[in-house]
């Protein structure tokens, strides 16, 4: 199977991009909410937080303290074998920055990769790459309120990988060198990304959140800092803020994977023994701020192009007696709340299940913050009637506040709870290197004990008798009672009656009877008897991979291998060989409602909500699905007890799938909903517009119409997808920690029993009409209406396209020097874009491959930008790549592939490749042949070949250039291309 870029890339792809956007209000509710606090903090005068506590921490980890006060721990792990990840964690956040200083925390992560005393600026990243380390996905940094986080992702500890890591730690601590010269470049560069940033949900964001909490500093400290004042920093402003809070003993450093613990302490102690701090002592933390009791109150934020949604915050001190300690008493209390919120979140779930539900989406959330408790309830009504909707979640809230939650509910709950316990000690052996990394360095940074997972599933059996209905129901009433509400609506126009009319609506809903509750019927999966097993007719044994290849006598193909990368846990995946290309195209927007339609509304007799209780307590669920052009896709992941049933529930999923109008009736009032919402920043636009103007002649490419994707036929869908299911051929991959007589039986029971099918052809005829727009032409311009400060250029390169695996290769090369290249001249050098990219396209077809370079700018850095690119290309093809920029390349991606490997996913992918090729161009076993000779065709790869394919196709005739500025400077600036063909 070729997954082909093209056909599901144009108006297809928009569907999933609108119906996708309703998560922005869940975001804003998140950021307005004050930042979760350390759950615990660590006694005064002591280490670590499980001085005092009545908590053991895990055995598996090694700590340490220097005598200058930086803590670390080490944890030994082997899996991906060679791999190892270290965290270097600095408590100096953007709240620690005074009014002055907004943005410098931030700033200085940036500056961390521009110039220290023993590595030159811009040597950092090469230095990482050569050693097989690529910026972005192995060395990358962040800040939030809290702390600066550097991380290095390595590919093992040896030939001086380590040294070198913890050397580029060291260099931060202390030694940056903040010349005045590269802080004026990188001014650009953080601009830049605060540019691209922006749009509505960061100005919502910040109208939410200093209405909410006016006086607290989470509102006021976003880490991207303000522009004036990054604008007019120099190195000694920095430089304050840098040697005040970048101190020894406000850092910890964790280190996981393939390490010597003895060795690793003593690396450590070379390294950092000598930094000690630039200042006697840091300056007093800062106080976070505070919030006074406020009467009930309302907020109307009017966005026209944004989903209506309104959020109710409440708000008060945090009178629990459980003390600032991490310990077993204070977990409990948390494992109460956390099974409350579980029981709520699925009432709230089930609102959306009935036929006709009032909210598109209802989002509830608390936290424990240093000032308070806070929850929030964020609520998405479908079209303008959010009263209604407002009323219904109102309701539900007060109903479980009023009287609580079932015993029925909570053994569903605690069943839930007690797999993921369970689960958690079995995987523990083949949990992967960085996963470890980033809970170790979180729980340290929040003060918790690292506790072993049998200690937590043992803690867990002793709660056990004290989570009753009761104690949950108190739990959960902690949080709603005893504050008035704040609420916050965003409106596409003004509401009349203003905030009156919202807390009216609130009072209402208040003021409502509470409906008799209904009980939730449980019911049980019921396995499907389609006959007797079925036999199979032959085995064959790959040698690469190590894999067997079973064929049943109904034409039923098993794909199974087995692997040790995650304990008593499977890969799952069931192709179904014929996708949406089997069918007519006149309509390109069916298979996206389709897929609601088929993943959404339950299996069998069950709906989705009864699906849901049935498996509770176990690792079974309704697979996740998908149609591609030549698939329909099927996926799960269950534990190895389960996979028998997880069989039967997909074999359910395709011979009884319940495909009511809900799902496709709410994917639609999404998209309606979100319509507008696209063209509120440049990248929306091009993500939603782009990808039809690369290719022209099918509908596929069709600029998106709401009108269409409104009017799908869904009967049609319905009618295409039952065809599909029911005559197509199957073929199931297994990857995992499974028998093969086990998983050969399960199958043989299951997609073993169907009758033979003859399969659907696909209707690869209506793609010759695809074809590439002109090449050679001035850019098209497209418009948005976001922030004035956003642009995008860029620019496409027609290659060839076919899937000869040495010219796949190269291309990727090739394309990621191309990237290279990009950061140092648009990032670096002109400091213009955040985050250029680069990359080449791979089609099944002749001649749509493309090579692309992408960047985020301002408007008046178009044209410069471009030029820029263009001199880039224009250099590749007169003097081609060096052999630093193929080595710096070709590292990082080997090193890659012996991480990617190692997953059952991986595998699973490169498995189902061996299904019957049906796109044109594809070839039987073409993945699976290419990946066995990746290393040494990569190794193989010279400047010179490398040199003729930037000759052949870098050329301007052969460009498709786009920009994107705002609507106000388009027209006024560039001239607009022709219109499309």
């Amino acid at each position: 199977m070729i997954k082909h870029f093209i056909v599901r890339s144009a108006s297809l792809f928009c569907i999933s991009f609108l119906v996708a956007l309703p998560a922005l209000p869940q975001q804003v509710a998140a950021q307005a909410i004050s930042q979760i606090r350390p759950i615990a903090a660590t006694p005064p005068g002591a280490v670590w937080p499980w001085e005092g506590s009545d908590l053991k921490p895990s055995k598996d980890v090694t700590y340490g303290v220097l005598p200058n006060g930086l803590r670390y721990a080490i944890r030994p792990n082997k899996l991906p074998e060679k791999q190892v990840s270290l965290r270097f964690r600095i408590e100096a956040g953007s709240k620690y920055e005074r009014d002055d200083q907004r943005g410098f925390a931030h700033f200085i992560e940036h500056m961390a990769f521009n110039g220290s005393t023993n590595i030159p600026e811009g040597e950092l990243t090469k230095t990482m790459e050569r050693l097989g380390a690529s910026f972005g996905s192995h060395v990358n940094a962040h800040v939030n309120l809290e702390e600066t986080m550097y991380k290095l992702d390595i590919p093992g500890a040896d030939g001086g990988r380590l040294d070198t890591a913890l050397s580029i730690f060291r260099e931060t601590a202390d030694r940056l060198l903040l010349k005045d010269d590269a802080i004026k470049r990188e001014i650009g560069v953080v601009i830049s990304e605060m540019n691209d940033g922006d749009g509505p949900g960061r100005r919502i964001g910040r109208q939410v959140g200093q209405f909410l909490r006016p006086k607290d500093i989470s509102t006021l400290r976003e880490p991207i800092g303000v522009k004036e004042i990054l604008q007019s920093a120099t190195s000694s402003k920095i430089r304050e803020f840098y040697e005040a809070w970048y101190r020894p003993e406000r850092t910890i450093l964790v280190i996981t994977g393939d390490v010597d613990i003895d060795a690793t302490k003593a690396l450590i102690a070379a390294k950092f023994s000598d930094w000690k701090p630039k200042t006697a002592k840091a300056p007093p933390d800062p106080d976070i701020g505070y919030w006074t009791e406020e009467p009930i109150r309302a907020k109307i934020i009017v966005e026209p192009e944004q989903p209506i949604v309104v959020m109710v915050t409440l708000s008060h001190p945090d009178e629990t007696d459980y003390g600032d300690l991490d310990t077993g008493e204070k977990r409990k209390w948390s494992f109460l709340q956390s099974v409350a919120e579980g029981v709520f979140q699925r009432r709230l779930a089930r609102l959306q299940l009935v036929d006709n539900p009032p909210t598109l989406g209802v989002f509830y959330q608390n936290s424990v913050a240093e000032n308070g408790l806070t929850a929030s309830l964020t609520v998405m009504p479908r079209e303008d009637a959010w009263q209604e909707a407002l009323k219904t979640v109102v309701i539900e809230l007060r109903q479980a506040v009023a009287t609580g939650f079932t015993p029925a509910e909570l053994e569903e709950e605690l069943k839930e709870g007690r797999l993921r316990l369970e689960r958690a000690i079995k995987e523990e052996p083949t949990r992967r290197t960085t996963g470890i990394s980033g809970s170790l360095i979180g729980a340290l940074a929040s003060d918790a004990v690292t506790v072993s997972p049998q200690d937590n599933l043992a803690n867990f059996e002793r709660w056990i008798p004290e989570i009753t209905p009761e104690a949950i129901n108190r739990a959960f009433a902690t949080w709603w009672r005893g504050a008035e509400p704040s609420i916050v609506m965003l409106s596409k126009k003004p509401v009349e009656g203003g905030e009156k009319t919202v807390l009216d609506a609130w009072k209402a809903a208040m003021a409502a009877p509470l409906p008799t509750r209904d009980v939730v019927k449980k019911a049980e999966f019921r396995p499907l008897n389609l006959g007797p097993a079925g036999k199979v007719k032959k085995v064959e044994e790959l040698t690469y991979p190590k894999a067997k290849v079973v064929t049943f006598e109904n034409g039923v193909r098993l794909s199974f291998m087995h692997t040790d990368y995650t304990k008593d846990r499977a890969s799952i995946r069931v192709g179904i060989n014929s996708g949406y290309l089997v069918f007519p195209q006149d309509d390109p927007y069916w298979s996206g409602f389709a897929d609601a339609a088929w993943g959404g509304d339950g299996v069998g007799e069950l709906t989705l909500d009864q699906s849901i209780s049935a498996f509770a307590g176990r690792s079974t669920t309704l697979a996740s699905v998908r149609i591609d052009p030549d698939t329909l896709e099927m996926y799960a992941s269950p534990a190895i007890a389960d996979l028998p049933e997880q069989l039967q529930v997909m074999l359910s999923q395709v011979v009884v799938p319940r495909m009511g109008p809900r799902p496709a009736r709410l994917a639609r009032d999404a998209l309606k909903t979100s319509w507008d919402s696209y063209n509120q920043t440049a990248s929306g636009v091009f993500g939603f517009f782009g990808a039809t103007y690369f290719e022209t002649g099918n509908p596929a490419y069709e600029e998106p119409n709401l009108q269409r994707y409104l009017s799908s036929d869904d009967e049609k869908g319905k009618e295409y997808l039952r065809r599909l299911r029911e005559e197509g051929t199957i073929h199931v991959v297994v990857v995992g920690d499974a028998e093969f007589d086990a998983v050969v039986a399960s199958v043989a029971k299951t997609f073993g029993t169907l009758p033979k099918r003859a399969g659907l052809p696909l209707n690869t005829a209506q793609l010759a009409t695809i074809r590439s727009v002109p090449t050679g032409q001035p850019a098209r311009v497209l418009t948005h209406k976001g922030p004035v400060e956003q642009a995008i250029v860029h620019v496409s390169w027609r290659t060839k396209g076919g899937i000869d695996p040495f010219d796949a290769e190269r291309f990727y090369v090739l394309a990621s020097i191309l990237q290279l290249r990009l950061t140092d001249k648009v990032r670096e050098a002109a400091g213009q874009s955040y985050s250029p990219d680069g990359g080449w396209t791979f089609s099944n077809f002749a001649d749509l491959g493309r090579f692309y370079a992408h960047a985020t700018v301002t408007p008046d850095q178009v044209k410069p930008v471009e030029a820029i690119i263009d001199g880039i290309a224009a250099d590749l093809v007169k003097n081609g790549v060096t052999q630093d920029e193929l080595t710096r390349v070709i590292e990082p991606a080997v090193k890659g592939r012996d991480r990617t490997r190692q997953s059952n996913s991986f595998w699973s992918f490169i498995l189902s490749e061996l299904d019957a090729p049906k796109l044109p161009g594809s070839q039987l076993g073409y993945v699976r042949d290419r990946e066995a000779q990746t290393e040494a065709r990569l190794q193989a790869i010279t400047p010179a070949q490398l040199h003729e394919i930037a000759k052949r196709y870098l050329l301007p005739q052969n460009s498709i250039r786009i920009q994107v500025l705002p609507e106000k400077l388009a027209m006024s600036e560039v001239k607009a291309a022709p219109a499309k063909p």
